[in-house]
C-alpha cells in the first residue's frame, strides 16, 4: 500500500509540480488531520526530497510561506524569506541557494512585546542516495520524521497562536533550510537575525518528533539551560501521558546529541533552549523514512506538551535566566588527554575528519592557523576518520609537543605545524 500511495502523490504533483494545497478554514484546533495533511505534500515523491538548492527545497518553501500569510487570518503577522547559499556538498565548489522562512506574530503586552520566544525546526531532508534498479521510489529521501515532522508542527503552532491571538510576548516562527549540510540556516539566522537575540526568552526546537514509541518516550535536551526550566517542564508533563526523559547532551548512546540540531546555534548565543526528539531509528537519513511510519496521534501527543510550554514563555511575567550547560564530555580532554586543541568540533557533520564549528581564541588550533570549518584529516600519521580517532591521537601526544596537522580549507588540503 505504501507504494500505491506514493505513486497517487508521483502523479498529482508531477502534474502540478507548482501548485499548493489550499489552506481549509483555519481555527485553533490542532488535528491528527491536519498533521496529516502538512507532513502528506512535504513528504510526498512529488517534492522528490527537500535538499538544500532543489525543486523540493523551494516548493516547500513556497508552502511554509503560504501557510505564515494565510493561517489564522487577520491576526496581524509578518512573513519573511531569508535567503542563503550553501554547499550541497563537502566536495563542491559551487554554492546553492536556500531559505529561512520566518513567521512572525506580534506580542499584545505593550511591555514584553519586544521579547521574543522563537519556535522551529529544519524543513530540508537529505540527499537522494544513488538510483536504484530494485524500485523507483526507494531512492527518494521524504524525510517524514527528519523533518517534515517537526515543520507541520512549526506550522499549526503559528495557526493556533494566530487564531488566538492572546500572546504576550512576540512568536517568531523560523524554518531553517540546510541543517542537513551542518546547522548552516539557524547559523545563518544567528549571524544574522531579524530580532535582538538578548531578548529571546526560550528557543523551542522540533526535530524529528514523528516516532513516538509505545511506552512514549520523548526526549527534551537543554532543560538545564534556564534557571526553574526544569519546574515548568516537570508541571506540564507530569498530565501529559509522555514519558519525558530530559538529558544534557547525550541520549540512547548517541554522542552530543544535543549539539546536533538548530536550536544548538541559539544556545550559543545564550539562549535558554529546547530540544523536542522522539529518538533515531533505522531509517533515520534513508528513503525509508516515509509517511506510512509516522505516529500522528504521537505527534498530537507532543503538540499539546509543546504548546503549554511555548505559552507558558510567551505570557509569564519573568524572563529565564539563562544557565550554560556542564561542559561537554568531548569538548574538555579526558583524564589521559594531556592536550587539546582548542577547537569546537561540528557535531552535525557525519563526513570523514572532524570538521571545526569555531576555533577557541589563544589556543593551539588559532595559533597555528585553523578557522572555522576545517576539517582535521590527519594528525602526525594518524588517519582521523571520527572524533573518536581524533581523541585517540590527541591522547598519545604530550604538552610542548609539535607536530603536523593535515586538514581540509576549500577541497585543498593542508599541512599546519601546531605546538601544544
Amino acid at each position: 500500500m505504501k507504494h500505491l500511495f506514493n505513486l497517487s502523490f508521483l502523479f498529482l504533483f508531477t502534474a502540478c509540480a507548482s501548485s499548493i494545497p489550499e489552506i481549509k478554514a483555519t481555527n485553533n484546533d490542532i488535528t491528527v488531520d491536519d498533521f496529516r495533511s502538512h507532513i502528506g505534500y512535504l513528504a510526498s515523491d512529488g517534492l522528490e526530497g527537500r535538499m538544500a538548492g532543489t525543486k523540493g527545497d523551494k516548493l516547500a518553501k513556497d508552502y511554509i510561506v503560504n501557510h505564515f500569510t494565510n493561517a489564522g487570518l487577520p491576526a496581524k503577522r509578518s512573513v519573511e524569506v531569508q535567503e542563503h547559499y550553501v554547499r550541497p556538498s563537502r566536495m563542491s565548489k559551487e554554492k546553492v541557494l536556500t531559505y529561512n522562512i520566518i513567521g512572525t506574530l506580534p506580542g499584545n503586552d505593550p511591555l514584553l512585546k519586544d521579547e521574543y520566544v522563537v519556535i522551529g525546526g529544519h524543513y530540508d531532508s537529505t540527499k537522494n542516495p544513488a538510483f536504484s534498479r530494485n524500485t523507483l521510489f526507494d531512492r527518494i529521501s521524504n524525510g517524514a520524521d527528519d523533518n517534515a515532522s517537526g515543520t507541520a508542527m512549526t506550522l499549526e503552532l503559528f495557526e493556533k497562536y494566530a487564531s488566538l491571538n492572546n500572546h504576550k510576548r512576540t512568536l517568531v516562527f523560523i524554518l531553517f533550510g540546510g541543517e542537513e549540510l551542518g546547522l548552516l540556516g539557524s547559523r545563518h539566522y544567528t549571524d544574522n537575525p531579524t530580532i535582538q537575540l538578548d531578548k529571546v526568552q526560550l528557543m523551542v526546537n522540533l526535530d524529528m518528533i514523528g516516532r513516538l514509541d509505545d511506552e512514549k518516550n520523548v526526549y527534551l535536551g537543554g532543560v538545564p539551560t534556564a534557571k526553574d526550566l526544569d519546574k515548568v517542564i516537570d508541571s506540564f508533563s507530569v498530565d501529559s501521558n509522555l514519558n519525558v526523559i530530559s538529558y544534557d547532551h547525550s541520549v540512547s548512546g548517541i554522542q552530543s546529541l544535543f549539539s546536533r540540531s538548530d536550536h544548538y546555534n541559539f544556545y550559543k548565543n545564550d539562549i535558554p533552549s529546547l530540544f523536542f526528539f522522539t529518538g533515531i531509528h533505522p531509517d533515520y537519513h534513508t528513503p525509508r523514512d516515509e509517511i506510512d511510519k509516522v505516529n500522528f496521534e504521537g505527534l498530537k501527543l507532543i503538540s499539546n506538551l509543546v504548546d503549554k510550554v511555548v505559552g507558558e514563555a510567551a505570557n509569564r511575567s519573568e524572563k529565564f535566566e539563562f544557565k550554560p550547560l556542564p561542559a561537554e564530555a568531548n569538548e574538555q580532554p579526558p583524564m589521559k588527554m594531556e592536550v587539546t586543541l582548542g577547537v569546537m568540533p561540528d557535531y552535525a557533520y557525519d563526513g570523514k575528519g572532524l570538521k571545526i564549528d569555531s576555533v577557541i581564541a589563544k589556543r593551539p588550533a588559532k595559533r597555528a592557523g585553523m578557522i572555522d570549518g576545517d576539517i582535521v584529516l590527519k594528525i602526525q600519521d594518524t588517519d582521523i576518520d571520527d572524533i573518536y580517532k581524533y581523541m585517540e591521537a590527541l591522547s598519545t601526544l604530550k604538552p610542548d609537543s609539535k607536530v603536523k596537522v593535515t586538514i581540509l580549507r576549500d577541497n585543498e588540503e593542508l599541512v599546519l605545524d601546531v605546538q601544544f
